[in-house]
């Protein structure tokens, strides 16, 4: 396999986790759940919601 090849199946794979988890989130917040998300390299526990617009860069 190229170079070229493995860098955009990487990144591609990037996109599918990223929208996997947007999925994940948006299900907890519906439901009122929690998320627990690392910030400053400690785990974090946060309402979905917030968890959401975070991963959504909002």
């Amino acid at each position: 396999m190229s170079t070229k090849k493995i860098s955009k199946m990487t990144t591609v794979a990037g996109e599918c986790l990223k929208k996997a988890v947007q999925e994940e989130l948006r299900k907890k917040a519906l439901l009122g759940q929690h998320a627990i998300i690392n910030r400053d390299g400690k785990a974090c526990r946060v309402p979905a919601k917030e968890a959401l617009q975070i991963a959504e860069g909002k």
